[in-house]
């Protein structure tokens, strides 16, 4: 019997032992793939640390407590007489009558009773695991205390450093709450033992044999009792956050009443526990019955109906009055959690007084003007630019280059492999994981710049890429992208497909070091199990050197590296001065226990974006760059996790060139904005100049407005700058009111300006702008009319670019043929104060609006732009008249300025030259 119990425990710890191995050995070679294997074994042996001890204490704690229950029992049951007495008769005989019960179901289940005790062992083995695993799950709260750093600000009702509530007080609630837990499971164990000797009642009883027990339970209960004292006394801190009043964070009725209130309830708990005491010695003592009694009694009327009263009866036929200094202190913690109080205000007169002169002068400024939208030149890339069914183009980024020594808006996207969206026939094991392991190359397109045929002018196209005006990419591969999906195994002797060409394939096989290297049997071994495919074991293709890629879409790689962050929507793709293609995804550090800041969600009243997480697309390379050396929380993160993050300084000028602020961020803010730009506690809490974000018309309906990135030069400001924009108009209404403006650029990264625009008169707002195109009789008429000629007729997104101190608005007008998916850029609408006007191109509705003459706009753009000698001595200079002026033409309808500039420069030494 001996050996069969031996041989059972060997076999359960060898499964339980593999199991462990199988779920830690994987990823132990997951994060030394990518360099960051301190990190997993740092974050395991914490979490093993902290379980294994409050377990231990569990494990301690609950058998200490059995033993004395079941040693106390044997001497009690020697003398089990006890009469029951309170200071309550009507207690005393609901007691007995309890007692009466339990003794007749004892005598008829004696059986059962015994065998409940004897499980009780078994319960405290669970439990005290249970107890563990729930410690387990803050570790990282107990390193985050240990690290913090001080905030450096104070909240007005308790003067504690903000520190405190992000890093102290969580970690504080975390252990009160196991230790009062415990003794509650304490209690109930210990009276499940007593109980199944039927003893359990002798705490009632004056008996001095049973003093033992009631000394073990009463002190129990006593100590119960000052656990519930720190809990209330930890609880009245969370009056910060209170959602009682007016705003958010502690008000009047908080403060004057819930907080007395509360600091009572501690002192009466801790007294309640002295007072329990006495119970040992004198059941009939009175005082701990009243003590209970009044617990409850401030619990639930104190706590709830006093507070009702005080704020329906005092506080609300005053409220401004008597809520003003909390509103005061809502406002001034709401703008700082967010990072909205250092935002500039200025005045944006809006006064229309542009000349052709002020726009030959921003010509920058109206070459980056987005024309293009991310959904329909989606659709354009993947039908001109997937070239096979299995790639694929997730989405559409906005970045910046320099072209040609000037700021240029560009429009990029991956084209990733999809390996599932291979025939039926070539969904093989070889294919899907040795053969099609990558996606190739990206495309790029000016933001302005269209063909002859309303389609986008490529920088960056095709298989090989073919690049244009100095871009170089020297490692097209996308083995890490946002599609990365598939394990993959590289390097192996089946060469991996790389790109088409023509009717033919291009083979290629790995050169990099990402992925896990693959050279022993064990490793194939552990992964052929992981993944439930034993091919990588018998696959005569895999050799030694061959490397293993899983889990390596870019957001399940940072996601897995650091967990703790919380994670931007839309990573982007970079092209580094060295060809190498870089992802950059923004992270943030967030807490829902910032004081009296108002919650975005039930998750967020504090965020930053604190972190830039690089990965490279061919090896995976990974780092995490910090952008906010004042964030305590990052600060704190960097304590715990050493040598995970690198300085701001260490990023690559080439990334650091490539740096936006992000949309999500600047969403939130926005958001928050929209009420807390209000300071003053009387216009905030009437609500009198309340913003929203605007709506527009795309595609027919109308949609909320969402923010764009802009190359413009603010108020003030001496030179263009790359930003994020977003206009407001007041609540319920369409006129625009402000607008608000967020630097992308590294040396003013984060800075956020609000414009202002004058109230005393109407500001077209967008949705105005829309109606004004709609009741353009010339205009609506061939929107019309395209739409009933089989068309579908995309209105783009409106852009609002301020210039000088005027503001432009702009809107796409796309052609979609019924049984096409390409969008063409056909039409571009232009307003400008009262005037509405429609050209073939940005340039053409520029011309109509501010009568530039095209001798005018090639001196600005040709004194600008490098130009491109022509062969003087050529024989056929009238050939290249006739060729030059094609090219003036081309570029004109394309609204290429800077091309228009360089060939008028050229058509003139042409022209030149016949003269001689």
């Amino acid at each position: 019997m001996i050996r069969i119990k031996f041989f059972i425990a060997m076999i359960v710890t060898l499964i339980i032992s593999f199991f462990i191995f199988m779920n830690l050995y994987p990823d132990f070679l997951w994060f030394q793939s990518f360099g960051y294997d301190e990190i997993w074994w740092f974050r395991v042996k914490s979490e093993w640390i902290t379980w294994i001890i409050f377990t231990l204490i569990a494990l301690g704690w609950l058998s200490f407590n059995a033993y004395v229950a079941n040693k106390n029992s044997k001497i009690a049951n020697q003398n089990a007489s006890y009469d029951i007495q309170t200071p309550f008769a009507f207690l005393n005989q609901l007691i007995n009558q309890f007692r009466n019960y339990m003794e007749q179901q004892k005598a008829d289940q004696t059986i059962g009773l015994k065998a409940l005790s004897n499980v009780v062992y078994i319960a405290i083995i669970a439990i005290s695991f249970i107890f563990g695993l729930s410690a387990k799950s803050w570790w990282e709260d107990l390193y985050l205390y240990l690290n913090q750093m001080p905030y450096g600000l104070k909240d007005p009702l308790f003067n504690n450093d903000i520190s405190f509530y992000l890093f102290s007080l969580p970690l504080l609630n975390h252990i009160q709450g196991w230790f009062i837990g415990l003794f509650i499971i304490s209690l109930f164990f210990v009276g499940w033992i007593y109980f199944s000797k039927n003893i359990l009642l002798v705490i009632f009883s004056k008996e001095k044999t049973f003093s033992a027990i009631k000394k073990h339970l009463i002190s129990l209960l006593s100590v119960t009792f000052l656990l519930f004292a720190i809990g209330t006394w930890l609880g009245m801190f969370d009056l910060v956050l209170s959602e009682n009043g007016v705003v958010f964070g502690a008000a009047f009725t908080d403060v004057n009443i819930i907080y007395p209130i509360k600091q009572f309830l501690v002192g009466l708990f801790a007294i309640e526990a002295f007072l329990i005491l006495f119970l040992i010695a004198k059941p009939t003592f009175k005082l701990p019955y009243i003590g209970l009694i009044l617990i409850i009694a401030l619990h639930f009327f104190g706590l709830r109906f006093v507070p009702n009263i005080v704020q329906n009866v005092i506080v609300s036929p005053n409220e401004l009055v008597k809520e003003k200094e909390f509103i005061e202190a809502n406002i001034k913690f709401t703008r700082e959690a967010y990072n909205l109080n250092h935002v500039t205000e200025q005045d944006f007169p809006v006064d229309y007084n542009l000349k052709s002169d002020d726009i030959k002068a921003n010509t920058t400024i109206i070459e980056n003007i987005r024309l293009w939208n991310q959904e329909p030149l989606k659709q354009t890339f993947s039908q001109l630019q997937e070239i096979r069914l299995y790639y694929e183009f997730m989405n559409v980024d906005v970045d910046r280059y320099m072209i040609n020594g000037k700021p240029q808006q560009v429009m990029l996207s991956a084209r990733e492999l999809d390996s599932s969206q291979l025939s039926s026939q070539a969904q093989t094991w070889t294919n899907r994981h040795l053969v099609y392991t990558h996606g190739y190359g990206f495309c790029m397109t000016p933001v302005n710049e269209v063909t002859v045929d309303g389609l986008p002018e490529f920088f960056v196209k095709d298989l090989p890429p073919v690049a244009k005006h100095g871009l170089m990419i020297s490692r097209p591969e996308i083995y890490f992208g946002e599609k990365t999906f598939d394990y993959v195994v590289v390097n192996t002797k089946q060469q991996e497909f790389d790109f088409p060409k023509g009717d033919l394939n291009v083979y290629t096989n790995y050169e990099g070091k990402g992925g896990i290297l693959l050279d022993s049997f064990m490793k194939q071994l552990v992964y052929s199990i992981k993944f439930s495919d034993f091919k990588l074991i018998f696959s005569s293709l895999i050799k030694t050197d061959s490397r293993l890629m899983y889990d390596r879409a870019i957001t399940t790689i940072a996601k897995k590296i650091a967990p703790f962050l919380v994670y931007d929507q839309d990573p982007y793709l970079v092209l580094t001065d060295d060809g190498r293609m870089k992802w950059v995804y923004d992270a943030y550090t967030i807490s829902n226990k910032f004081p009296y800041s108002e919650p975005f969600n039930a998750r967020i009243n504090y965020i930053r974006n604190s972190v830039k997480v690089v990965i490279d697309a061919y090896d995976g390379s990974i780092d995490f760059y910090m952008m906010n050396g004042d964030d305590p929380l990052i600060k704190a993160f960097a304590g715990v996790y050493q040598g995970l993050f690198k300085s701001q300084s260490e990023m690559p000028v080439s990334i650091q060139k490539h740096v936006r602020y992000p949309k999500d961020l600047f969403t939130v803010q926005a958001l928050i904005l929209n009420t807390y730009h209000m300071e003053d506690p009387q216009v905030f809490y009437n609500r009198e100049d309340v913003w929203q974000f605007p709506q527009e018309t795309y595609e027919g309906s109308e949609k909320t407005m969402s923010p764009y990135y802009l190359v413009t030069k603010l108020p003030g400001d001496t030179k263009e700058s790359f930003v994020l924009m977003l206009p407001f108009t007041p609540t319920n209404k369409n006129n625009m009111i402000a607008w608000l403006a967020a630097s992308s650029d590294l040396d003013s990264y984060g800075k956020f300006t609000v414009l202002k625009l004058p109230k005393e008169k109407t500001i077209y707002g967008p949705m105005q702008i829309e109606s004004r195109i709609d009741q353009d009789t010339e205009i609506s008429k061939n929107l019309t009319l395209w739409g009933q000629m089989g068309s579908r007729v995309i209105r783009g997104n409106l852009m609002i670019i301020p210039i000088e101190g005027s503001l432009l608005y702009v809107e796409p007008i796309y052609l979609q043929a019924e049984t096409s998916k390409l969008p063409e850029l056909k039409r571009v609408i232009v307003s400008y104060d009262d005037k509405v006007v429609m050209g073939k191109n940005l340039m053409d509705a520029m011309f109509s609006i501010f009568d530039i003459r095209y001798d005018d706009l090639e001196k600005v753009i040709a004194t600008d732009s490098e130009l491109d000698p022509i062969d003087l001595n050529s024989n056929s200079s009238i050939d290249d008249v006739i060729r030059v002026f094609t090219h003036l033409k081309q570029s004109l309808s394309e609204s290429n300025w800077s091309e228009f500039g360089v060939k008028m420069t050229e058509l003139d030494q042409v022209i030149q030259s016949l003269s001689k």
